[in-house]
């Protein structure tokens, strides 16, 4: 049973592949939190560029590392995740970095709630030099457990930290997911405890060249559809059925000369009423849950176009690309 010590042990897993450019900020990061009982495992995927340089003159500072080819994203961060010990549990990409007293807003939550099956704060967006861009959640932080099945996946992966009994007991991510194993690990993570928000910007999320932009296309958005079906019971959800609009307004958007310009206009009018009922799973206009006490908006005047969730999406693209 996890105890609400004073200093839980915090461990972290950094999985990288060719991204040693940025690896130093992620591990400067880490190592500012000035944590006294810290384990960090990085975790590379056979890198070809200067990552295990990097990683040799930081090594006095890992508890160990690795580098080895693996099966991808999720598989190089199981195998950090079986060698953690910790109360608290997180992985941070090497494009990634926390911000300033980010594991103490945690351990602070994690003594105040120590069952939460996880623990997630705010976060910034970054560029590719680590700059401020905006704010992930522009409202307060919130756990909407049907919006979170239903909708999208608003929680930010680098600002989330679990339960480490709790992983152990699940066993990790699912390794057969490419792009949202994250989303379902969180999902999974729910059923067995309640999660604990945190009032914080804890970490940065960098976005840069090619996590800009799409991949996977609509094979992603049927991961997401079936992932959406095994925890809903339902084919289709409102925010899979958002993913499958956004990537069918970009296909047409291309310039494809199998669809029409009133294809578009019908796809476009399709979102709206399919925003609406994103909107009465309890989120605002950008997918974020709002607070019983301020239902979100009925009407559509502050509605995004799809392509808005081609941004939210970002997150669900960025384990892969930075490993592929």
């Amino acid at each position: 049973m996890t105890s609400s010590k004073q200093t839980p042990r915090i461990s972290i897993v950094t999985p990288s592949l060719n991204q040693g450019r940025f690896l130093q900020d992620c591990l400067d990061s880490i190592r500012a939190q000035n944590w006294p009982d810290l384990e960090h495992f990085v975790i590379d995927g056979g890198s070809s560029d200067n990552t295990l340089d990097v990683i040799r003159d930081n090594e006095q500072w890992l508890t160990g590392y690795i580098s080895e080819p693996d099966k991808g994203a999720a598989d190089a961060i199981n195998k950090g995740i079986s060698k953690c010990t910790g109360d608290i549990v997180a992985w941070l990409n090497a494009d990634d970095f926390y911000l300033p007293g980010a594991f103490e807003a945690i351990a602070d939550a994690y003594r105040k709630a120590p069952q939460a099956s996880f623990w997630f704060g705010n976060g910034i967006r970054a560029d590719e030099k680590g700059r401020r861009t905006s704010v992930f959640n522009q409202g307060p932080v919130l756990y909407n457990h049907d919006a979170l099945v239903g909708g999208l996946d608003y929680i930010l992966q680098p600002s989330t930290f679990m339960n480490g009994n709790l992983l152990r007991q699940l066993g990790g991510l699912d390794e057969s997911l490419r792009w949202s194993f994250d989303w379902d690990l969180w999902i999974r993570l729910a059923k067995l405890a309640a999660p604990h928000p945190i009032e914080a910007i804890l970490a940065a999320s960098r976005e840069w060249g090619n996590t800009l932009t799409a991949t996977g296309g609509f094979r992603r958005v049927e991961e997401i559809r079936l992932l959406a079906e095994r925890h809903s019971g339902h084919p289709m959800t409102p925010g899979a059925l958002c993913y499958w609009l956004d990537n069918m307004n970009s296909l047409v958007q291309s310039g494809s000369s199998l669809f029409s310009h009133q294809t578009h206009e019908a796809l476009l009018s399709l979102w709206k009423e399919v925003q609406e009922d994103m909107q009465r799973l309890g989120v605002n206009a950008s997918g974020m849950p709002v607070s019983m006490e301020s239902p979100p908006p009925t009407h559509r005047t502050n509605l995004q176009p799809p392509n808005f969730y081609h941004r939210i999406g970002r997150k669900f693209r960025r384990s892969l690309q930075k490993r592929f």
